[in-house]
């Protein structure tokens, strides 16, 4: 029973700002950064704001706390005007 509650528990976290939700405990970079809609993954790179923590790999699985808040930092060239 108590896993079928775990399961059924709603993680709120932020990217940049932006609220998500999930029912996972964790998530991979990649699923992260998917749901807040930075595509091309492989463009961004993920930090976790608490702790300053940055993620290289982006099949690696972040376990996800109540508000967790991350910055999606673009790594391509800022256009110039």
């Amino acid at each position: 029973m108590a896993d079928q509650e775990h399961e059924h528990r709603t993680i709120t976290y932020f990217v940049n700002g932006e609220r998500l939700m999930t029912h996972k405990d964790d998530l991979t970079v990649r699923e992260i950064l998917t749901a807040a809609g930075f595509n091309p993954v492989d463009q961004y790179r993920l930090t976790r704001d608490r702790g300053d923590h940055v993620y290289t790999d982006y099949d690696h699985k972040v376990e996800l706390h109540e508000d967790e808040r991350f910055t999606a930092t673009y790594l391509g060239p800022t256009p110039t005007s």
